[in-house]
């Protein structure tokens, strides 16, 4: 994943979790603040740490045509 988009969706989830701390404060739950600290965190080190997921071409059909074309050919 490219680096604008990296720090694009932490910039999002950084607003979005500090606009429901605020609700929360206004609701008078503060004690999900901690809970959302946490997830906003394990979040953000997730899009960072781990790697996408890139697929890969696969061989086999390749393989697959070359064999019909090497028996039809004997």
């Amino acid at each position: 994943m490219p680096i604008k988009i990296k720090i694009s969706l932490t910039i999002y989830i950084i607003i979005i979790a500090i606009s429901v701390m605020f609700y929360e404060k206004l609701l008078g739950q503060p004690e999900l603040i901690y809970t959302l600290i946490f997830v906003t965190t394990l979040m953000i080190i997730g899009i960072w740490i781990f790697p996408e997921v890139v697929t890969k071409k696969t061989t086999s059909g390749v393989e697959e045509n070359q064999r019909e074309k090497e028996e039809s050919n004997n």
